[in-house]
């Protein structure tokens, strides 16, 4: 009875470990080229370490050499921006970010950097390196609708 159930934990795990992997691993240059144009345009000078495609959203994902994690959906268009505690450069801020959110954002966290930018459907999310963090949310229009600290 302890073979059959050690064969089913077995069987159960090794589906399990398949199914969560549905991301495949794509050469950085077969990605759409908007985010080829994205990547050269925000991190010319950084090397691309890993790309892959999923067939959920969001759909690409690309990992930079600077600790940078860039996500894209289906069509190219960027989804999400994580330095990972790093602050996101300014060109990319004001590239990707309108521009009331950055001016609510300096104006009342002068000493807080962005950290992370994503873009929904709703509006824009991004966090400041602030402690504890600060997430705050805008609309589409780049009006603040909330504010989190974590």
């Amino acid at each position: 009875m302890k073979k059959i159930l050690w064969s089913f934990l077995v069987l159960v795990g090794l589906v399990a470990l398949s199914a969560c992997d549905d991301d495949k691993q794509v050469d950085f240059k077969n990605l759409p080229a908007s985010i080829q144009e994205f990547v050269g345009t925000y991190f010319a000078d950084v090397k691309v370490i890993k790309s892959e495609k999923d067939d959920e959203e969001p759909r690409y994902k690309v990992w930079l050499s600077n600790g940078f994690e860039l996500k894209f959906y289906k069509d190219g268009g960027w989804q999400e921006v994580d330095g990972n505690w790093q602050v996101l450069p300014s060109a990319l801020q004001m590239g990707i970010l309108p521009g009331n959110l950055l001016t609510y954002t300096a104006t009342e966290y002068p000493d807080a950097g962005i950290v992370e930018a994503a873009r929904y459907s709703w509006g824009y999310q991004v966090e400041l390196n602030t402690a504890p963090a600060i997430e705050l949310h805008f609309n589409n229009d780049g009006e603040i609708t909330m504010t989190d600290r974590r």
